[in-house]
């Protein structure tokens, strides 16, 4: 069981804070601890689903819910568990919170335009949408899974983590550590860069991590670059914080799994600079080799944390 947070329980912390400050500690919830703490999200999951082969949290900012899978992928190969539930949540709307990203200037400022507002690899892109949300997957060793019957959506084939070690929130400028994450995906999950047909990028639409992105997926991926299908998801959910990794997780899986790639919405300029084509539209998966497609979901937090997980088709 692994189930990430960015942020934990921030409200939880404020609204106790504001309760202790006007009405005294006698009228706290004796739950305050359990809501605010950064794994209470897999404590109590784990307890709900009867979780006994470990119960953890990764934190690791924007990249939680991705390095989440990632750990429990690690725990299923190394003998631990058979099934492990894994995921992120996040629910980080507040005015602190919104106030704090804004002093960074790292939000959107189109607010004359919410809904248009998140513009991965668009010319016209200024920051992200705060949202928030959970996804979580069941990941299964493929045996048990076998032997139950279970309805197989995609194979969790290979993760590759690598830090920048440069800017606590800025990210570095080469992209070293993001080709680094996707050449040791690649290389875990026994992959050649031909075979992957699509990416769902991390893409957050903020005018230099785009950039960087784009230009280390061109070169973690090579000359196939071009022909892979890429999707910024945050373009229609916002940016989920730690729940983000495991929410776009899931849509590489279903996009294995139907042979479609989603659309970057509020695309209309191109960035010429990114380096990579997006699909504004649904586009259709095919496999390039005689082996089963291939897709990466990429994910990087403040900090210099970057995670890459590789599947493949069913």
């Amino acid at each position: 069981m692994v189930v990430s947070s960015g942020v934990g329980g921030v409200i939880s912390v404020l609204s106790a804070y504001d309760t202790f400050k006007e009405k005294g500690w006698q009228h706290l919830s004796p739950f305050s601890i359990a809501m605010l703490m950064p794994n209470g999200s897999a404590g109590w999951i784990g307890i709900e689903i009867g979780a006994r082969a470990g119960v953890y949290s990764t934190v690791s900012a924007c990249a939680s819910g991705a390095e989440a899978i990632g750990y429990g992928i690690e725990m299923i190969r190394c003998g631990r568990a058979d099934v492990v539930v894994a995921g992120g949540t996040e629910a980080p709307i507040h005015p602190l919170n919104i106030a704090g990203f804004a002093a960074m200037r790292a939000l959107s400022t189109r607010n004359y335009e919410p809904q248009r507002a998140s513009r991965p690899f668009d010319k016209g892109r200024d920051g992200f949408v705060i949202a928030e949300g959970a996804g979580v997957v069941v990941l299964e060793l493929a045996r048990h899974a076998a032997a139950r019957g279970a309805v197989v959506h995609a194979v969790a084939a290979g993760i590759g983590y690598s830090a920048d070690a440069h800017h606590i929130a800025q990210p570095e400028r080469t992209g070293a550590g993001i080709i680094a994450a996707i050449q040791h995906a690649l290389a875990d999950a026994g992959l050649d860069a031909e075979e992957i047909v699509h990416v769902n990028a991390h893409a957050t639409a903020t005018p230099v991590g785009d950039v960087v992105e784009g230009q280390a997926l061109r070169a973690g991926i090579g000359a196939h670059a071009g022909q892979i299908a890429v999707s910024a998801t945050k373009s229609m959910t916002g940016h989920l914080f730690g729940a983000a990794g495991a929410v776009e997780a899931i849509a590489t899986v279903l996009a294995m799994r139907d042979g479609v790639a989603p659309p970057t919405i509020n695309l209309d300029d191109p960035d010429d600079e990114v380096g990579v084509h997006a699909c504004t539209e649904a586009r259709e998966l095919r496999p390039r080799t005689r082996r089963p497609m291939a897709a990466l979901s990429n994910s990087f937090g403040f900090g210099g944390h970057n995670v890459v997980l590789a599947f493949t088709a069913a």
